[in-house]
């Protein structure tokens, strides 16, 4: 026997059937959530919800034939036994009977696909919810820098997991929604008071359900809440545990955590409490409303105003309406109040991490005014200018100059080129342009800046450097200058997550490596080599002036042995410039 060909343990009669709906191999492009200065929780649902119209949409579709097919299945068996068995009419019996038959074909034919479909689109409501998140975190659109909150890994999993379920709120709850009207006009039809208290009292029980949820959305935000700071309280245990061990601060670290982690066990407790409050209050709303309906149409059979026929297709249509009730009311309306406070946090930290939108860009619009795009570095010369309210620090392309400042000043400096739109007394230039009038991709393909915290990607040391896209050769001189051979002979070595495998001085030798792969045209250096032995130090400093022929270097250092290498020096700590060659 041949292989199954699509690879999905399929027997011989079917694995030569095409697949059909297969997604695609890669993720698909996708642009980010727009978050407006104003928005509330609810409206960015909406926006969530109304995103993907192209698989939402059909799936909606599909689902309202699944659900009214459901809750037609009564009224055919009714009316098999009103014009079949009644009349004995083998005929109509036949007939009947196929109808049933084709029904339940195309209801369970359209539950797959809707299945399939909505599985689809929570696929891909949680890639782009991350992916909005991921680029706005990490400011790829040159908004100001911060660390990401401990509420971004909440947010990324269990809030993005919500949301995307909420995303769905289109299809099941309308395919519901068009199962109990169907089910209304079908009463109706049968005895106008039956349909009349369908189509009554229905809104009036979803709205009752929906005011007992009130409480428990609220408190879901305020457990989503506790779950994060638990989350990331664990975060940065695990994260600083060697610097833990070296203080020997276990016994407070564990404290801490099991007392955030006691909170947010009492919210969980208090949350599923309401939750099953909830359950109860909106499960005796809809047993009313059900048995009402069961008993009036039991009423009118006894007074004869309904057929043996109609009486079975009021009893099942009734029986179908219980579940579509539970299901609005287990279901949906959770669904609903959980999206909510997730959509909440979600906003909370796209406006932290500087997406409010309107405010930053529009200061940056006011700034400048975007250039034709063109080809930036073509005509660059590679002149970088930073004027500091004490000094001004020119590089020359093939110049390395250093700047020796205190801890506030340096770091300062480095963020004003890390992020020259944000508002700050440095200014930067560029051939002496001012920087923020470059987009931030054109200013990114001028200048690297490698920051103090050194960053590093789970991987290889060949994954961290290949993330700079240089070419082969240039990764094996950028490990040469970084002093890296001693432990990065192989580039295929794992540096664990964030570098853990690494020490302290080894994550600094890649990062320094990869800052030198990218042979930018102007690299900024900030204390790239504190947690980095002396004599290596010394070994960098030496290779350092090579790997920069004709590129323009700033190094922001305090290190005798890096500031005796460069061309220049600037002394911001006494205000002076030291001409010339610096003193080793």
């Amino acid at each position: 026997m041949r292989t199954d060909p699509m690879g999905l343990g399929r027997g011989p009669l079917t694995r030569w059937l095409p697949v059909l709906g297969q997604a695609a191999p890669e993720p698909p492009d996708v642009r980010s959530f727009e978050v407006r200065a104003g928005d509330r929780p609810g409206q960015f649902v909406a926006r969530v919800i109304f995103s993907l119209p192209r698989v939402t949409i059909p799936a909606m579709l599909l689902a309202i034939v699944w659900q009214v097919g459901e809750s037609a299945v009564p009224v055919v068996m009714g009316l098999a036994i009103d014009r079949a068995l009644v009349t004995r009419d083998a005929g109509q019996l036949v007939l009947w009977l196929g109808v049933l038959v084709a029904l339940y074909v195309a209801l369970t034919m359209a539950a797959r696909i809707t299945n399939r479909l909505s599985t689809y689109a929570i696929q891909l409501f949680q890639h782009r919810l991350r992916a909005t998140l991921s680029t706005r975190v990490l400011h790829a659109d040159g908004s100001a820098v911060r660390a990401p909150a401990d509420s971004v890994v909440s947010a990324m999993t269990n809030d993005v997991a919500r949301l995307a379920n909420g995303g769905l709120l289109v299809v099941l709850p309308i395919a519901r929604i068009a199962a109990i009207a169907f089910i209304a006009v079908s009463l109706l039809v049968a005895h106008w008071l039956l349909g009349v208290v369908v189509l009554l009292g229905a809104p009036v029980a979803v709205w009752l359900m929906g005011l007992l949820s009130e409480r428990l959305s609220r408190d879901t935000r305020e457990y989503q809440d506790l779950l994060a700071d638990t989350v990331g309280r664990a975060t940065d245990l695990v994260a600083g545990y060697r610097v833990i061990k070296g203080v020997r601060a276990e016994a407070e670290a564990t404290r801490r955590y099991r007392q955030a982690s006691r909170g947010t066990l009492v919210g969980a407790s208090r949350n599923a409490g309401l939750l099953g409050r909830f359950l109860v209050g909106s499960g005796a709303v809809n047993g009313v409303f059900v048995a009402a309906v069961t008993g009036l149409a039991g009423w009118f059979a006894v007074k004869g105003q309904l057929s043996i026929g109609e009486l079975i297709a009021a009893v099942g249509l009734t029986q179908a309406l219980l579940p579509q009730m539970q299901a609005i009311a287990i279901h949906s309306i959770p669904n609903l109040a959980g999206s909510r406070a997730s959509a909440a946090r979600i906003v909370d930290v796209l406006r932290n991490a500087g997406a409010a939108a309107s405010g930053h860009d529009d200061a940056i619009r006011q700034r400048y005014t975007p250039p034709p795009v063109q080809d930036v570095s073509a005509l660059f010369v590679g002149v970088l200018d930073v004027g500091v309210p004490s000094a001004s620090i020119r590089v020359e392309p093939g110049e390395l100059v250093g700047v020796h400042a205190d801890d506030r000043i340096a770091a300062r400096i480095a963020d004003a080129l890390l992020n020259p739109w944000a508002a700050n007394d440095i200014e930067v230039r560029l051939d002496g342009r001012p920087a923020h009038e470059l987009t931030p991709a054109e200013y990114r393909s001028l200048v690297t800046v490698a920051p103090h915290r050194t960053t590093l990607f789970t991987g290889t040391i060949r994954d961290n450097l290949a993330a700079t896209a240089c070419l082969p050769e240039r990764m094996d001189s950028a490990v040469w200058a970084a002093a890296c051979e001693d432990f990065a002979a192989d580039l295929d070595t794992p540096v664990g997550e964030n570098g853990n495998r690494l020490s302290g001085g080894q994550r600094q030798r890649v990062a320094l490596a990869r800052a030198f792969a990218t042979d930018s045209p102007v690299l900024v250096l900030h204390d790239p080599t504190t947690a980095v032995d002396s004599v290596t130090e010394q070994t960098i400093a030496e290779r350092l002036v090579g790997i920069r022929t004709d590129r323009s270097t700033l190094l922001i250092a305090s290190s005798p042995a890096l500031l005796g290498c460069c061309d220049r020096v600037v002394d911001l700590l006494d205000n002076v410039l030291v001409l010339g060659k610096a003193a080793p």
